[in-house]
């Protein structure tokens, strides 16, 4: 009984320790990169051909001074939009303390977005070159 109880117990151990996230920075950050991918494509920015502007739109993406702007086509569902960056974010964060990354960008100014242009039917933001202008 004995034996059975030990070999119960170590069995047990190994599928517990086997359950482990043992997946690789590589493999981490492909499914990062799926997930941005998802978000770009929601966006429509690169399937949407920019015609007026104004059926276009931006939102910071993230809270740091690293963080840039993603535009998106007005007609889709923002909630959701935010809901896909959201996840994204917390999972880069999660990825970026496991494997030890870190930004610096606290000296780095932010630019102010001003605009949206069309450029040769893509969407893109226009930045104020001063933060007063």
């Amino acid at each position: 009984m004995k034996k059975l109880s030990f070999i119960l117990f170590v069995l047990s151990l190994l599928l517990v320790s086997c359950s482990n996230d043992e997946s690789t920075q590589e493999e981490e950050s492909a499914r990062l990169q799926k997930m941005y991918n998802e978000i770009v494509e929601y966006s429509q920015v690169n399937s949407k051909p920019c015609i007026n502007p104004e059926e276009w739109a931006f939102m910071k993406f993230g809270s740091s001074n690293c963080s840039g702007y993603i535009l998106y086509y007005k007609q889709i569902d923002v909630a959701i939009l935010q809901k896909k960056i959201d996840r994204y974010l917390a999972a880069k964060g999660k990825f970026d303390a496991k494997w030890g990354i870190f930004y610096d960008c606290m000296e780095l100014p932010t630019p102010t977005p001003s605009n949206i242009k069309c450029v040769d039917g893509k969407p893109v933001i226009k930045y104020s070159t001063s933060p007063n202008s």
